[in-house]
């Protein structure tokens, strides 16, 4: 065959072997991989779109027509591969699918070797994802979120994370702005016609979701350096960035930074791996935070908290600062390789920021609240639709679905509970052989575990004990029977997962874990811990005599739930005040699993709340509250929930007298929170009528209503209560209010620009009960500027805590689903579950899932979200007709 032939034929071959090519909508091929980035964006706030030109170093690892990138709404106007020797290939661009995924072809073979991908294309300002426009005080922004998969919004190219190398930004933009990205800037340069352009050192090997850049006339504070230390030795420049004149906020989280940086640093052995630190703060942004590599951007609200603001807000903001700054190392320094093993930055960032908080501000309790956001995931745990913390993922939509409590909470509780069993210094060590080893690049479960159980006897074991928790879904569920004879103590340990009423799971699994047991000994107490890995294990207590009572889960360190004996779970309420206060969180949390099991009945567990009540932690006292509200939706009816009001009142009052209505000077912040939750319940859910009057007298003042001893002026005193109150007493005022009322707290609702003070207000409006206030409090999602995008959500999820308000509010979300998701993209799913809360029969699941399972399809999450929001709905029927037929027997006499 002549050689022109025979290449005509291979290119033929290849190009129909091209065109059968499915799309790809999970990962990319890899037969053409990225090897460094030249990015320049022009881009002007003022305007509704940006223009770029991209250019990617690439390597073709096999012979193709065909190259496979990320890129989604961008208007392709020139795309070409040049090679070394200046020859150059036209590209054609095909947008693929509407995941994002996009189809280069050349019109021959391409062989491999290096090349140079350059793309050149305009796109608009999208959502709260990619790159969006942010509007205040009259001036306009240019703000970025590229995770998880927003970066192909923004430019062409491999938008998958074990795609890491460096990057080239340049930033062309109108002369009177400014503009901040990962690195420092080495180059400003005037250009023509009032513009200018912005060279920013190249990075270290990044992704694309870690890329992130701001422009706009933002109000940029150079911080304090902070300084070298016995692991870092030069200083590290921080700098606080927000919208004009605002940075001077920021002086609180500023001050805080040092302290948490030391300390990580510290912990890791290794200095921060950047070149700088920017801290920004926006007002309009669709998470918490976002841990870009040298630039981490929080909500305002967060950046602008300090000593005067409300108490969950201030911890939050250390919390989630200590959270972003930890993935600095874990996630940026090493880089998990694909999206289900995004645990690996996140449960380790949530584990790691408690434990350094805890460190710094013992005061906060975090060690309490990492037991109580353990307990609170075993309830999304339990579901049949429940991911894994590794939960395969193939398609585009599976991503957002990974960002949820297994990731954050469950990933959490699995690192402090293998802690706890390997000890913290071996632990610590393990962290740090796993970031040397994979500095700069990525790594998987597996290497993690490797490193943890480096050096141990039982390495293998423990590396199966920590998958059994990452590659299966479910909470461990022990069922313990204990024996004494011959001044021996046996247990007998059955595992299966822990499943609620009506669930239709397999229950037949079992885990590897780290079971750690405390037991009596006399008048003091000793503690046993050893893995377990069958399905029925049997355990000898290190005792001389029969403990008068066992706590299977010590010091509550163990992600798993267990059940005693008739008689040992008796002993075991006995001895409730020798318990520690994470080991009353874990048997608080026995009761709420029991009753959902329906092990026991609303009569049982009410009869237990005085003994919660009691409790010293705010985490056991709080624990009761969710239970009763449940009770009082889907247990009571109009002849009982006026009683069952006034009873509940009343195991809960005793606590919430000793605490009073207001602050004492120097008092706990645990008491300042769990007075906020206690006077949640009483006003808002048992009505008191007497509480919900001082609270809305106290809300009139504030809103210059008249109250307080206040004239009526209209007139806003935001601090005519102290910040912690605020939200109460304005949703007390709310609820009673009429529409002059409403006009107030809108009114002022449109003067202020405080996010904090915004979001209590707009909680407020969700508080009116009258059906055409309600509506009109909705319909302000639809007003141009009026609220942020991140604020969409506060009056509907309000308003679902109100009985009556509920179908209005479904009944709106149906209407307007397209264009509530488009505003909240990229978490447009999340407006599933707030059109299913309080949903609870089969018949309600079966129509929630008509109703968005077509419409959900292609959002990311999407999928997810309607099957857990119909499992839900039907777990809460199965519940409520099954404690229905108990009632509550006599306890409402």
């Amino acid at each position: 065959m002549p050689r022109i032939a025979g290449l005509a034929l291979f290119a033929f071959c290849l190009a129909a072997a091209s065109a059968a090519e499915p799309v790809p909508t999970g990962k990319l091929p890899r037969n053409v991989v990225p090897t460094t980035i030249a990015l320049e964006l022009r881009v002007d706030p003022d305007k509704d779109h940006f223009s770029g030109r991209v250019e990617i170093g690439v390597e073709i690892l096999q012979a193709t027509d065909t190259l496979w990138l990320h890129g989604r709404a961008l208007t392709i106007e020139r795309a070409e591969l040049t090679f070394p020797d200046g020859r150059v290939h036209p590209l054609q661009v095909e947008q693929a699918h509407v995941s994002g995924v996009l189809r280069l072809t050349a019109k021959q073979a391409l062989q491999p070797g290096s090349a140079t991908v350059g793309i050149t294309y305009s796109a608009p300002y999208g959502g709260l994802q990619g790159a969006y426009k942010v509007s205040a005080d009259g001036e306009n922004y240019v703000m970025t979120q590229m995770e998880p998969i927003g970066a192909r919004n923004v430019f062409p190219g491999f938008d998958e994370p074990d795609f890491k190398h460096p990057w080239h930004v340049t930033l062309v933009i109108p002369a009177s702005d400014t503009a901040v990205a990962n690195t420092r800037l080495i180059g400003d340069d005037a250009l023509p016609n009032g513009w200018h352009k912005l060279r920013f050192a190249p990075t270290e090997n990044l992704p694309s979701y870690l890329i992130a850049f701001a422009v706009g006339p933002l109000d940029i504070v150079e911080w304090q350096d902070i300084p070298p230390n016995e692991i870092r030795a030069a200083p590290l420049n921080l700098r606080g960035i927000a919208l004009k004149g605002r940075a001077k906020q920021m002086s609180y989280a500023l001050e805080s930074t040092a302290s948490i940086v030391a300390a990580q640093e510290r912990y890791f052995g290794i200095a921060y791996p950047f070149d700088k630190l920017d801290v920004l703060a926006t007002p309009d942004f669709a998470f918490g935070a976002m841990e870009n590599a040298g630039l981490i951007v929080y909500r305002e609200s967060l950046m602008f908290a300090n000593e005067q603001s409300p108490t969950d807000l201030r911890q939050a903001m250390w919390s989630v600062h200590a959270h972003e700054i930890a993935h600095q190392w874990f996630g940026n320094l090493v880089t998990m390789r694909w999206w289900d093993d995004i645990w690996l930055n996140e449960g380790f960032a949530t584990w790691f920021a408690g434990k350094i908080v805890h460190g710094l501000h013992p005061e906060f309790h975090r060690d309490r609240v990492r037991v109580e956001n353990s307990l609170s995931t075993m309830q999304e745990d339990s579901l049949d639709s429940a991911r894994r913390i590794r939960q395969p993922i193939d398609d585009f939509t599976d991503i957002q679905s990974a960002f949820d409590g297994i990731t954050y909470r469950k990933g959490a509780a699995v690192l402090a509970m293998f802690e706890r069993f390997l000890g913290e210094e071996s632990f610590r060590d393990g962290i740090r052989a796993y970031l040397r080893d994979h500095a700069r690049g990525n790594a998987t479960s597996a290497d993690l575990f490797r490193s943890l159980a480096s050096g141990r006897e039982d390495a293998a074991e423990v590396r199966a004990g920590f998958a059994s928790f990452t590659d299966q879904t479910g909470v461990p569920l022990l069922r313990i029977e204990r024996s004494c004879a011959d001044g021996k103590t046996r247990l007998e340990i059955g595992q299966e997962r822990y499943l609620p009423i009506g669930s239709r799971a397999d229950k037949h699994l079992h885990w590897s874990l780290p079971l750690c047991v405390r037991f009596a000994q006399g008048t003091a107490s000793k503690t046993q811990c050893q893995l377990i890995s069958e399905s029925t294990t049997v355990v000898m207590l290190d005792s001389d005599s029969c403990p008068a009572w066992i706590m299977p889960n010590a010091d509550g360190a163990g992600y798993y739930r267990f059940v005693l004996g008739a008689a040992d779970r008796v002993a075991l309420g006995e001895a409730f005040s020798r318990l520690g206060e994470n080991e009353q969180q874990a048997y608080a949390d026995s009761l709420v699993a029991a009753f959902r099991t329906g092990a026991i009945d609303a009569t049982q567990f009410l009869a237990a709340v005085p003994q919660l009540m009691g409790a010293a932690a705010r985490q056991t006292t709080a624990a009761a509250l969710g239970r009763l509200e449940w009770m009082h939706w889907h247990l009571t009816d109009a002849t009982n929930r006026a009683a069952f009001r006034a009873h509940v009142g009343k195991l809960v009052r005793p606590r919430f007298d000793s605490l009073g209505l207001e602050a004492k000077p120097g008092e706990s912040d645990d008491d300042r929170l769990l007075r906020e939750e206690l006077t949640d319940f009483l006003a808002f859910v048992a009505l008191d009528a007497v509480l919900l009057e001082r609270l809305g007298d106290r809300g009139r003042g504030v809103l210059g209503l008249g109250g307080m001893r206040l004239a009526a002026d209209g007139k806003l005193r935001a601090d005519a209560v102290p910040a912690d109150e605020r939200a109460a007493v304005l949703m007390a005022a709310a609820q009673r209010g009429d529409a002059t009322t409403y006009d107030t707290i809108e009114r002022h609702l449109r003067a202020s620009e405080d996010a904090v003070l915004r979001g209590h207000l707009l909680a407020a409006l969700g508080k009116f009960r009258d059906p055409e206030l309600a509506a009109r409090a909705r319909a302000l999602a639809f007003e141009p500027g009026t609220l942020r995008r991140n604020e969409l959500q506060v009056v509907p999820l309000t308003q679902m805590g109100t009985r009556e308000l509920g179908n209005g509010v479904r009944q709106w979300i149906d209407k307007n689903f397209v264009a509530l998701a488009a505003q909240l993209d990229p978490r447009g799913a999340s407006l599933v579950g707030t059109y299913a809360i309080g949903l609870c029969s089969d018949d309600a699941a079966r129509a929630l899932e008509t109703t968005f399972r077509d419409r959900a399809r292609e959002l990311e999450g999407g999928p997810r979200a309607v099957a857990q929001a119909a499992e839900v709905t039907r777990l809460c029927s199965a519940l409520r007709e099954a404690q229905l037929r108990h009632g509550f027997g006599s306890a409402l006499d």
